[in-house]
C-alpha cells in the first residue's frame, strides 16, 4: 500500500472530503504550534542578556554586543555561531554550549571556567543569547 492510498483511504474513512483533509494537513504542516512569537524570542534574549551580567560572565569574558562585558580572563564571546569549538574541545552547538555552561571542568579539566551556578533553562538562555549575533 502506498502512502497516496494509505492517505485516500483514511480520509474516506474519516468521511471528510479530500480538500478539507488536505487544508488540515498542511496547515498542521506549516504552522506548528510550538513557534515562537518573535516577543517570546525577544524575551528570551534579554533574559540571556541579564544573566550574562548577574552570574558574572562578564567579569571574564569580552562581549561586543553587551558593554558591561570587558573581562580579559576568558575568551571573546563574539561570533559563537561561527566557532568551531567550544573551548578547543568541544564540538560547537547550542545543546553543547548549554552542556559545557553547566559543567565547564566535564569536558576540559583545566579550564580556569568555574561552574557558575546556573539551572538548565538559564543554562539554555545563554547559549541562546550567545548564539544570536
Amino acid at each position: 500500500m502506498t502512502i497516496f492510498s494509505s492517505f485516500f483511504t483514511i480520509t474516506s474513512a474519516l468521511s471528510m472530503p479530500l480538500s478539507v483533509t488536505f487544508v488540515a494537513a498542511l496547515s498542521i504542516w506549516t504552522f506548528p504550534s510550538h513557534a515562537e512569537s518573535p516577543k517570546a524570542q525577544g524575551d528570551k534574549q534579554e533574559q540571556g542578556k541579564t544573566l550574562m551580567i548577574t552570574k558574572g560572565c562578564s567579569s571574564c569574558h569580552q562581549l561586543t554586543k553587551l558593554p558591561a562585558a570587558k573581562g580579559l580572563v576568558g575568551p571573546p564571546l563574539d561570533n559563537m555561531a561561527a566557532q568551531s569549538y567550544i573551548a578547543g574541545v568541544l564540538p560547537n552547538s547550542r545543546e553543547n554550549l548549554t552542556q559545557f555552561l553547566l559543567d565547564p571542568q566535564k569536558f576540559h579539566a583545566d579550564t580556569a571556567m568555574p561552574t557558575p551556578d546556573i539551572t538548565q533553562q538559564e543554562a539554555r538562555r545563554l547559549a541562546d543569547y550567545l548564539w544570536l549575533e
